[in-house]
């Protein structure tokens, strides 16, 4: 294993097993260090004082990671900002992949036996798009939309990432436009950044351009609004423990059903995601969309009707 691929490894074991401990001494470090087999060479030493120090500080740097010691708890050390690692983040996303690839190094038996979910295409274009975005370069893609015979090319400053549902969207300004547009990496067949810059429209929030929606699609077709959902029997749990919207919040419970009420804009992926719970969903509000599902609904259902 190359050096580099080696360190990175030990940061995400040492963040681990100070993060598993919450509190936890260099001694206790270093026992728990000497019993790893995965990653510690055989003829390894505990770890250095100095070499310690040396790992959180590039634990900082790669990650963000703040390992802080507690002098009056027997000089104990501890994460200050675990947060980075739990919320819906870059960092939580890179580290937990690689804390898993740790523990599975020597049980590839177990590997065979976690099942992924396998993403249409476009992964190799992530370095380039990042990379531009660093640098605030434009990029020249060559993007084909479903239902084009041909790939065409777009000019795009590079604002943002997002992932939604198994595909990553590049978020970014077409030339010529002032409303930022989502772009599928598996759609596209080329991702060149250019030698020109650009800088970066404040006024332009990439994460809040999607705080009205479910999904990737903003459609200026729909306004925001609020949505009466009413949800029967065990569907519940499902749509309590995985909110269709982060402004989903409960009215009132029956033993029957819950009532909830969302403020979204009711577009193709919402309606969507409330067709996919079944016969157990029933929009009460607003009625057009209340007409607009039942329509969905009735049409799937003479597409069945036919032989």
């Amino acid at each position: 294993m190359a050096t580099s691929v080696r360190l990175i490894r030990r940061y995400v074991w040492l963040i681990e097993t100070i993060r598993q401990a919450r509190q936890i001494t260099l001694e206790e470090i270093n026992q728990k260090w000497m019993e790893e087999r995965s990653l510690r060479l055989e003829d390894e030493k505990e770890i250095p004082e100095r070499t310690f120090h040396r790992h959180r500080q590039a634990i900082a740097d790669i990650f963000g990671i703040d390992i802080l010691c507690n002098r009056y708890a027997g000089n104990t050390y501890y994460i200050d900002n675990d947060e980075a690692l739990n919320g819906p983040s870059f960092t939580s996303w890179l580290f937990n992949g690689l804390a898993i690839d740790n523990q599975l190094m020597d049980n590839r038996e177990v590997a065979g036996r976690i099942a992924f979910e396998e993403t249409p295409g476009g992964m190799q274009y992530l370095p380039s798009v990042i990379k531009a975005m660093i640098r605030n370069l434009v990029v020249r893609l060559e993007y084909r939309k479903f239902g084009d015979s041909e790939a065409s090319e777009r000019m795009v400053e590079p604002y943002g990432l997002r992932q939604s549902g198994r595909r990553w969207y590049l978020v970014g300004l077409m030339k010529g436009f002032d409303k930022l547009s989502v772009f599928a990496l598996d759609r596209m067949e080329a991702v060149t950044p250019t030698d020109d810059t650009f800088e970066i429209d404040k006024s332009l929030d990439v994460n809040a351009c999607f705080d009205e929606v479910i999904g990737v699609n903003i459609d200026d077709d729909y306004d925001c609004e609020k949505v009466t959902l009413r949800v029967y029997g065990r569907q519940r749990a499902y749509v309590e423990s995985l909110p269709l919207h982060k402004s989903q919040r409960a009215l009132s419970h029956t033993k029957e059903h819950t009532d909830y009420e969302l403020t979204v804009r009711p577009e193709y992926e919402f309606q969507r995601a409330v067709l996919s719970l079944g016969p157990e969903a029933e929009i009460l509000a607003p009625q057009w969309l209340r007409d607009e599902i039942k329509w969905l609904a009735e049409e799937t259902a003479r597409r069945y009707a036919v032989k």
